[in-house]
């Protein structure tokens, strides 16, 4: 399982139930239903982005399909169909009978048309499935009010609110919390050997997302990517707006799905700061994740009310929420930094912490490990 250019994390296999970081309990319900032939036809695996939702689902397919079996694994298992594209859309094309290219292979309903290869199930995952058009959702709906013998359909979703009531309402919705940062440090440690410091602190920031952990443990310069990016958002404070249009204009990534990703990363970075700014003036510092930041969190804490620290925080999550539904980064940046830093009360301004070396080093050290090497993007991804 390894980081791909954007951050995500791609799977060139399915990972068995067993390997599953932090959704143990999921796991045992999905196999049990399996096994007893009670698993419906529709499933909705429904929880914040990266916490594991669609490795989970393709971890249902090897064990269905028995895919450790065929040559080539679950990806080349011919009962298997997989719609994790990079593509900001779903299309008609992708889901509709007489849709699919040489390219793309089947279409969701070719796919269904067909008779099972192996003479058993037939399972196919979507995604990131909020982003269906709505003539692909309609698509999609035939479908799952139409089932084929023996056959499944997995959505995997972390806005279901976004998608249409009627798929929603066909689907089994099972929930997929947010991964504890104990077991994402274990793992991070065990399965890719990150040192102890340095996976302990990808852990704390990854929010709960098993990919964002190791994208930060593992990919050279991903942690250090994260402290500058927050070097630069303190740099904000103390200037006037014009000032604060040419920090956001800076740091703002470009207008693509690249660009939103890592504008993403950068929120989450951003965010995870404001937040121990909370626990700062919660009086529990206790909970504060970013050791090298504590002062200037202590700086803001002390400064701002509680209530400015929760409206700040809460302009950084909004941020990143339109950011999923493909809001224009620099806009948004633009906003967001008028909004913290020249908005009264405004933050002070602070001077950047001085960098632990050690938290670099080993994340480009074990990126030249045999057993983490370097790959492309995958056009179909598994994470």
């Amino acid at each position: 399982m390894w980081p791909d250019a954007g951050g995500s994390p791609a799977y060139t296999a399915a990972v068995p139930f067993s390997e599953i970081v932090g959704h143990a309990l999921v796991a045992a319900q999905l196999a049990a239903s399996l096994g007893d032939g009670r698993l419906p036809h529709a499933l909705l695996l429904a929880g914040p982005d990266g916490v594991g939702k669609t490795t989970l689902a393709e971890a249902l397919a090897g064990v269905m399909l028995d895919a450790g079996g065929w040559p080539g694994g679950l990806a080349a298992h011919p009962d298997h169909w997989l719609e994790d594209s990079d593509s900001e859309r779903i299309g008609i094309e992708r889901v509709r009978a007489g849709g699919g290219t040489p390219e793309t292979g089947p279409s969701l309903q070719d796919f269904f048309a067909l008779r099972s290869y192996a003479g058993g199930r037939r399972i196919a995952v979507i995604g990131r499935a909020d982003r269906l058009t709505e003539p692909a959702a309609n698509s999609v709906l035939k479908t799952l009010e139409e089932p084929p013998p023996l056959s499944h359909i997995v959505l995997c979703t972390a806005h279901p609110e976004r998608m249409p009531a009627t798929v929603v309402s066909r689907c089994q919705m099972i929930g997929c919390g947010p991964v504890p940062a104990p077991a994402m440090r274990s793992w991070l440690e065990s399965r890719h050997r990150a040192p102890a410091r340095l996976a302990a602190l990808a852990a704390a920031l990854a929010g709960g997302s098993p990919g964002r952990a190791l994208r930060l443990a593992i990919t050279p310069g991903a942690l250090s990517a994260d402290l500058a990016a927050i070097d630069t958002f303190l740099a904000g404070a103390g200037g006037g707006r014009a000032a604060v249009l040419a920090t956001a204009g800076k740091l703002a990534p470009p207008n693509s799905a690249e660009g939103r990703e890592r504008a993403i990363a950068q929120l989450a970075a951003w965010t995870s700061f404001v937040r121990d700014v909370a626990y700062l003036a919660a009086g529990a510092p206790e909970l504060t994740v970013w050791a090298d930041f504590q002062p200037a969190a202590r700086a803001w804490a002390e400064s701002l009310p509680m209530e400015r620290v929760v409206e700040i925080l809460g302009r950084c999550v909004e941020l990143s929420d339109q950011l999923a539904q493909y809001a224009v980064p620099r806009l948004g940046y633009e906003v967001l930094f008028l909004d913290v830093f020249a908005t009264a009360p405004a933050p002070p301004r602070v001077a950047a912490p001085p960098r632990d070396p050690t938290l670099a080093g080993p994340a480009a050290a074990d990126a030249t490990n045999p057993d983490h090497p370097a790959r492309p993007r995958s056009p179909r991804r598994r994470g």
